[in-house]
C-alpha cells in the first residue's frame, strides 16, 4: 500500500516535471525577447502554493494535468487590441512569438532524447521476446496464410518490401499502408533443419488477426496451482514447454490449438520398427459401420466398462482386430465429420503418418496397450504428452540476437531421442535439458453461453455456441467469456531480451509510433476510446515505476516526445496554433484583432475541454472496470 502511494506520487511528480520543463522553455524565451511574464503555473485550478519573484507569480495548482505561462497582452485591455499592449505577447514580432511557441515543445524534445541517451548508457531495458521476434507463433487454420503452407515457427523477413522488425509493424501497416499487405519470409523445418522462401499477399481487408508472434512458454513462478492438470506432472516454475502431442510449440494460442486438436498420439509397430504418429479422434456415431463392426465395438465397450452408448464414444477411423492390429480405414457417414486438421499439423510435424494394413498399435498417449478394448478405454480421456526444457540460469540475450537463439533452443536431436521411446516400454524420461512429463489430462471449460435480447415479458435467454452460429446475429447482445475448450490451467511467461537501441533509433521509433497513432486516430482506424487521458497517463507512469526506474525513464521520455508533437499540431489553442497564426501575420503583415482571435480560439478551447473530459471519463471507466474484474 505504501509503495503504491509512493509510485503514484512519483508518477505525478514525473508528469509535473514534463509540464514544468515545457513551460520553462516558453518562460525563458519570452523573457529573452522582452515579453512580460505575469505568472508561471504548474497545473490548473485553485493554487495550492503561490509566491512572487521578480514580478512573476509562481503557482502550483490543485489539478496537475498541465500548466501554463501567463504572458501580458494575451487578452484585450479596454480599447487596446492585444498587439497594441507594450511588452505583450502579440506586440512582439511574429518571429519572436514563433520562437516562444517553439521553445516549449523543443524543451520536451531535448528531454526525451536525453532520457533515451541515459537508457542507452545504462544498458537498455528488458522486454518480452515476442515484441521483437520475426518468428510466427500461431496461424489461423482457416486462413489463406495457412493454405499457403505458412506455419508456426516460420520467419518473416520483409513487410511490403521493408525490413520486418516485429508484429506491431502489421498493425501500423493495416492503418497506414494503402497498398496490399505482402510478407516475405522463410518456411522452417525444425526437424530437418531446412529453410525455403515464401511470399504471401493478404486479401484487401488486411485481416492480420490470423497470426501472432512466437514466444517462449515458460511456467511462471505461480504458474501451477494445486488444482492444475500440470500439478504432479513433474513440471516446475521456470520450465519451458517446447513439445506437446507431437508438435513443437511456438506460442500460447498454438498451445491451446494443439491441446484441443481432434487427434490422438499412437505408438505403432510396422515392419519391426516402432514410430509415433497422430490420427483423428472422432465419435463412433460419425463412422459408417457394418453391423458386425458395431457389435464388436459394443463388446469392447462392455470389456472396458464404459457406460455411454457406443455411438457416443470416441474412436479412431480404422478397423482393428481385438489385439490392435490395423485391418484398414473406416468410412464416414459424412466426409465433413472428419476433423479438418486431422493430418495437417499446426507446425511441420514429422509424425503425421496414416496407419496401414498390418500396423499394430502398441500404445496410446504414451500408455502401453495389448488389446483394442484398452485402446477404446483410453480414447475416452484426452491426455497430453508434454516435453519441457529446463531453462536454468543464462544471460539475457540482446534483442537483435534473440531469434538465432530461439531457432537453436528446441534441441531437436535430444527431443527425437525422447520421442522415439514414447510408448515402447523403455521410455526415456530425459535427454539433455529436455524432460518428458507424466501424461497430463487437460481441464474442460464450461460450454460458452451467448446472451440474446429477451422477448417481451421474458428474461434474457442464453444459447449454446452452435445455436449462436446458426441464429439471428442481430439479437446477440454479448458473448459470455468462457470458451468451449480444454486447458492446461498453467500460467506462462515469455523470455526477456535486452532492448537497447541507440538514442537516435529509439527517438525515431517513438516519433514514428506517435505519428502512426495520430494518423490512425484521424483516419478512424483507432477509436478515441483507446487513447489514454490524464488519468490513464498517471496509471501508465505508476505501472512503469513499479517495473523499475529504467521503464519509468523510458515512459517519461515517450510522454515528453508525445507532448511536444501534440503541442505542435496547428490548432489555435496549442503552440502549433500560435506558430500558424504568427506565420500568417508574417506573410500578411496584418496583426489579428482580439475578436478574430476569439472566434478562432474559443471553439477549439471548447473542443479541447470536451475531449479532455471524454478521455478522463474513459480512463475512469477502465480504472473502475479493472478494479472489479
Amino acid at each position: 500500500m505504501i509503495l503504491n502511494i509512493l509510485y503514484i506520487i512519483l508518477a505525478l511528480f514525473g508528469i509535473g516535471f514534463l509540464v514544468f520543463i515545457h513551460e520553462l522553455g516558453h518562460y525563458f524565451v519570452a523573457k529573452r525577447v522582452g515579453i512580460t511574464v505575469l505568472a508561471f503555473s504548474i497545473g490548473f485550478g485553485k493554487p495550492l502554493l503561490e509566491w512572487e519573484r521578480k514580478g512573476v507569480k509562481w503557482r502550483i495548482c490543485v489539478l496537475p494535468f498541465g500548466g501554463y505561462v501567463q504572458m501580458d497582452g494575451m487578452d484585450k485591455k479596454g480599447a487596446m487590441e492585444p498587439y497594441q499592449i507594450p511588452g505583450g505577447f502579440f506586440a512582439a514580432k511574429p518571429w519572436d512569438r514563433i520562437k516562444v511557441a517553439l521553445a516549449g515543445p523543443l524543451a520536451n524534445i531535448v528531454f526525451a532524447f536525453f532520457a533515451f541517451a541515459i537508457l542507452w548508457v545504462a544498458g537498455g531495458r528488458e522486454k518480452p521476446f515476442a515484441l521483437f521476434t520475426h518468428h510466427i507463433g500461431w496461424v489461423e487454420k482457416d486462413s489463406g496464410l495457412y493454405e499457403a503452407n505458412v506455419r508456426p515457427g516460420d520467419e518473416i523477413l520483409q513487410l511490403n518490401g521493408r525490413p520486418y522488425k516485429g508484429f506491431t509493424d502489421f498493425l501500423y501497416a493495416v492503418a497506414l499502408d494503402k497498398s496490399e499487405l505482402a510478407i516475405d519470409g522463410q518456411e522452417i523445418d525444425y526437424w530437418n533443419g531446412t529453410k525455403a522462401p515464401f511470399s504471401y499477399t493478404f486479401p484487401k481487408d488486411k485481416n492480420v488477426n490470423v497470426l501472432s508472434p512466437a514466444q517462449y512458454l515458460i511456467v511462471a513462478p505461480d504458474g501451477i496451482a494445486a488444482d492444475s492438470p500440470m500439478a504432479g506432472s513433474g513440471a516446475v516454475p521456470g520450465d519451458r514447454i517446447v513439445w506437446v502431442d507431437g508438435e513443437l510449440v511456438f506460442s500460447l494460442p498454438q498451445l491451446i490449438q494443439v491441446i484441443n486438436s481432434p487427434r490422438v498420439l499412437l505408438t505403432v509397430e510396422r515392419g519391426g520398427e516402432t514410430f509415433l504418429t497422430r490420427v483423428p479422434r472422432m465419435m463412433i456415431g460419425d463412422l459408417r459401420l457394418k453391423s458386425a463392426e458395431k457389435e464388436e465395438l459394443d463388446d469392447w465397450r462392455y470389456e472396458a466398462k464404459l457406460s455411454p452408448k457406443v455411438e457416443q464414444l470416441a474412436f479412431i477411423p480404422y478397423n482393428l482386430t481385438s489385439t490392435g492390429l490395423v485391418e484398414g480405414p473406416l468410412p464416414y457417414i459424412d466426409e465433413k465429420s472428419l476433423p479438418q486438421d486431422a493430418f495437417s499439423g499446426g507446425s511441420r510435424s514429422s509424425i503425421e503418418i496414416p496407419l496401414q494394413r498390418g500396423d499394430k498399435i502398441v500404445a496410446i498417449q504414451g500408455k502401453s496397450i495389448s488389446s483394442s478394448y484398452q485402446l477404446l478405454q483410453e480414447l475416452q480421456t484426452k491426455k497430453s504428452l508434454i516435453v519441457v526444457q529446463k531453462m536454468g540460469e543464462s544471460a539475457v540475450p540482446h534483442y537483435t540476437d534473440a531469434d538465432r537463439g530461439f531457432e537453436a533452443s528446441f534441441e531437436i536431436e535430444q527431443l527425437n531421442e525422447i520421442i522415439r521411446t514414447v510408448g515402447t516400454g523403455a521410455t526415456l524420461p530425459q535427454s539433455g535439458s529436455l524432460q518428458l512429463l507424466k501424461p497430463v489430462i487437460p481441464t474442460p471449460l464450461r460450454q460458452p453461453q451467448v446472451a440474446i435480447k429477451p422477448s417481451k415479458g421474458k428474461k434474457v435467454e442464453t444459447v449454446d455456441e452452435e445455436t449462436f452460429k446458426e441464429g439471428n446475429l442481430s439479437k446477440i447482445t454479448s458473448i459470455l467469456p468462457s470458451l468451449n475448450r480444454l486447458a492446461l490451467n498453467v500460467k506462462v511467461t515469455d523470455k526477456l531480451v535486452v532492448y537497447n537501441p541507440n538514442p537516435f533509433d529509439l527517438f525515431v521509433s517513438v516519433f514514428k509510433e506517435t505519428y502512426r497513432t495520430l494518423y490512425a486516430l484521424i483516419t478512424g482506424f483507432l477509436s478515441p476510446k483507446n487513447i489514454s487521458g490524464p488519468v490513464g497517463i498517471i496509471q501508465v507512469m505508476h505501472h512503469s515505476w513499479m517495473m523499475g526506474a529504467k521503464e519509468a525513464l523510458f515512459w517519461l521520455g515517450m510522454i515528453s516526445l508525445n507532448l511536444a508533437v501534440l503541442n505542435l499540431l496547428p490548432v489555435p489553442v496549442l503552440d502549433g496554433g500560435h506558430i500558424l497564426l504568427s506565420a500568417v501575420e508574417l506573410v500578411t503583415k496584418k496583426p489579428l484583432k482580439a475578436k478574430t482571435m476569439q472566434r478562432l480560439i474559443l471553439p477549439f478551447v471548447i473542443l479541447l475541454i470536451g475531449f479532455f473530459v471524454y478521455l478522463t471519463y474513459n480512463d475512469l471507466v477502465r480504472l473502475i472496470t479493472g478494479l472489479f474484474q
